[in-house]
């Protein structure tokens, strides 16, 4: 069982893409806090979890604006299969002073077998010129395109595979390119 806080400073004018890979990993809880502090700021977080067997992660993300003109994407993948499971809670706050900031966090988990996934996003709002929201969404896949799969010729794992392979891909076409193809690797080796 091991704790990871991560500590992001955004100063003025820096763009940061932050990616946070989980695959059935040590870590059972993790803090993500990012303080957007300089005007014109920028932080993009991409977290891409698969988890098995009995894995389980608490994944907690707090994105604070604290100066104007700042953005924050916090965008979320997960597959959990078997008694593996999923719990995140995401905040965006927006600070007094912050104008013209925009924040938005999105999470999307697929579970299969006996997993469970829980994602709650919020907002924190003290200014009134802004832009953010927020998404989540978990569920199990489509029997319907599971068994369209199999009528093609797939065997039951294969169909997963490939629709767990198209999951991700959004989530990875986000993260640099010198990063894509490895996390690919990662995830094509353990799904």
């Amino acid at each position: 069982m091991k704790n990871v806080k991560i500590e992001i400073v955004v100063k003025k004018g820096e763009e940061k893409i932050i990616p946070f890979v989980w695959i059935n990993g040590r870590e059972t809880h993790v803090a993500w806090n990012a303080r957007l502090v300089g005007e014109g700021s920028s932080v993009h977080l991409v977290g891409i979890f698969l988890g098995d067997n009995a894995s389980s992660v608490k994944f907690d993300t707090f994105v604070t604006h604290e100066a104007s003109h700042t953005i924050s994407k916090t965008t979320i993948r997960g597959v959990f299969r078997d008694r593996s499971s999923f719990d995140n809670d995401g905040m965006i706050r927006i600070n007094k002073g912050a104008v013209a900031s925009d924040g938005f966090f999105a999470s999307k988990i697929l579970l299969f077998g006996n997993a469970k996934g829980r994602s709650v996003p919020s907002l924190e709002i003290d200014e009134n010129d802004l832009k953010a929201g927020h998404a989540s969404t978990i569920g199990r896949p489509d029997e319907d395109q599971l068994f369209y799969l199999r009528s093609k010729g797939l065997t039951q794992e294969e169909a997963q595979k490939l629709i767990i392979t198209g999951f991700f891909e959004p989530a990875l076409s986000l993260l640099p390119r010198s990063q894509q193809k490895t996390v690919k690797r990662q995830l094509t080796y353990h799904i």
